[in-house]
């Protein structure tokens, strides 16, 4: 793997981590956000597993759907 694809990788997976943190913060299961969300528990789980990369209308719906705004969902830090 190249150094662009660690990076990815590396940024996905950060992302998901900070989602995560985010949604057990509110007491919330995977399967109830990716229910309100309209997308399946399945897809919902590769985001915070950071084996998925998101659209920013997903982004969207998934910071209504936990009552913080796009920026904070943004706000994280690569680990």
């Amino acid at each position: 793997m190249g150094n662009f694809e660690e990076k990815n990788d590396l940024i996905l997976k950060s992302f998901g981590y900070h989602l995560r943190t985010i949604r057990q913060e509110k007491e919330l299961r995977q399967k109830t956000v990716a229910k309100l969300c309209n997308m399946d528990s399945g897809s919902y789980s590769n985001i915070e597993n950071g084996k998925r990369n998101i659209t920013i209308l997903t982004l969207f719906k998934i910071s209504q759907m936990l009552n913080v705004s796009m920026t904070e969902l943004m706000k994280f830090k690569l680990k």
